[in-house]
């Protein structure tokens, strides 16, 4: 039976897959905020590589206010994801 999908096994043909492998590489994380604007101060993780940012997280490791009381997770906002932009912009 024959298919219109092809497997690529030669290394030689699957040079996107190291790409997409270094993109999400980096050499420190750093603990930030993103102040432009903002009043609510929420803590992200930065990755970094080679003094570039490449990707931010949303800190998910802020004190419980009381047992009883779900932990409010993640906090940031779609201004905070993009806060890297202005860096670069």
């Amino acid at each position: 039976m024959a298919t219109w999908i092809q497997d690529e096994i030669s290394p030689s043909k699957r040079g996107w897959e190291e790409f997409y492998r270094n993109r999400w590489q980096y050499d420190k994380t750093v603990r930030s905020t993103h102040g432009n604007n903002c009043t609510g101060g929420c803590s992200w993780m930065v990755y970094v590589k080679d003094g570039i940012i490449t990707w931010e997280l949303q800190a998910i490791d802020y004190p419980l206010l009381e047992s009883s009381v779900p932990p409010y997770e993640p906090r940031g906002c779609q201004r905070g994801i993009s806060a890297s932009w202005y860096v670069y912009s």
